[in-house]
């Protein structure tokens, strides 16, 4: 098991930040182009305990998609997500937000494990795959700081 960790402060206020960082539709929006081809909800109810969203992607030319449900939820605290189907033999996101004032801190951590065969496996390899993740969750976290710090108050 691998586990990729990023961690950022954002101007904002807990629920701004948590609002949107947990909004299934941003997620295309946030992530790397080269990664995250679509997002989107499948249940009527985003991001509540149970609920289901599709990402599709592309790794290195090869397009694939992941099934991902939420699995524990605590507005404005937590909010993990695990895959229920899709190319990972395992993969978990735990996003969890502390704000203070007017500052949200974020630790963003994926807990992955890459399968022995499949479309994945033949073109990602352990490095390739935790540089790859790496760089998303980065992407993703200075997305949503530059996002949210450039909206009025």
């Amino acid at each position: 098991m691998t586990k990729v960790k990023y961690e950022i402060d954002v101007n904002a206020p807990v629920e701004q930040v948590y609002g949107y960082y947990t909004n299934p539709d941003n997620i295309k929006e946030a992530w790397p182009q080269d990664i995250v081809k679509e997002s989107q909800s499948l249940s009527g109810s985003k991001n509540e305990e149970g609920s289901e969203m599709k990402v599709k992607g592309e790794y290195m030319g090869r397009k694939d998609e992941m099934i991902l449900q939420v699995t524990d939820k605590e507005p404005n605290k937590r909010l993990i997500t695990e895959q229920k189907d899709g190319p990972f033999k395992y993969w978990k996101s735990v996003q969890e937000f502390n704000g203070s004032q007017n500052t949200t801190h974020i630790s963003h951590s994926i807990d992955y494990e890459l399968p022995s065969s499949g479309k994945i496996a033949n073109f990602l390899s352990g490095d390739s795959a935790n540089n790859r993740i790496e760089k998303g969750l980065q992407q993703v976290a200075q997305t949503v700081k530059q996002k949210l710090e450039s909206q009025p108050a």
